[in-house]
């Protein structure tokens, strides 16, 4: 039985290197092995010097690395490493396939953890001075994806809520 390192989802946060965790960065710079998506910067990659890094990148309508295959490159790197990274842009469970990674290593006996970051849409926000619920105007917020499944009407697919956040 082979013997698995363990594996880190981290969430880089919006792109600024500042803008990681501190757990983040601690873990990066001890990483052996960082796959990272498309919108990770490379001032953020300049955090784990050490590590080999694999782009994973995804794109929409541009080629790019399928999710099946990045769930066996980690279990592959999990057997080979004993700190591997997968490092996303934002935060790991907010559009981020988290839930097919997640259980892709568990089935496979590596054990994972999640490492959060700052969401995008929160840190525009924030960088725009607009919150996104204000006492008596909006209680609450919801977050949902440009790409609608094909078979869905783009009005079905819109929450009901005070703030949308696309």
């Amino acid at each position: 039985m082979p013997t698995w390192g363990k594996v880190y989802l981290i969430g880089a946060g919006p792109g600024a290197q500042d803008l990681i965790t501190l757990r983040g960065a601690r873990l990066l710079a001890q990483a052996d092995v960082v796959l990272h998506d498309a919108l990770v910067t490379e001032e953020m990659l300049e955090l784990c010097p050490q590590a080999e890094k694999i782009s994973v990148g995804k794109r929409s309508g541009q080629r790019s690395t399928a999710q099946h295959d990045i769930n066996a490159q980690l279990v592959d790197n999990a057997g080979r490493h004993q700190l591997v990274v997968r490092l996303k842009g934002g935060d790991p469970m907010l559009f981020g396939r988290a839930d097919e990674e997640l259980r892709a290593l568990e089935e496979a006996g590596i054990e994972v953890e999640v490492v959060p970051g700052i969401t995008t849409a929160v840190a525009a926000a924030a960088a725009t001075k607009q919150p996104l619920t204000k006492r008596g105007v909006s209680r609450s917020v919801a977050f949902f994806t440009s790409s609608t499944a094909p078979e869905h009407a783009e009005h079905a697919a819109i929450p009901d809520t005070d703030t949308l956040v696309q």
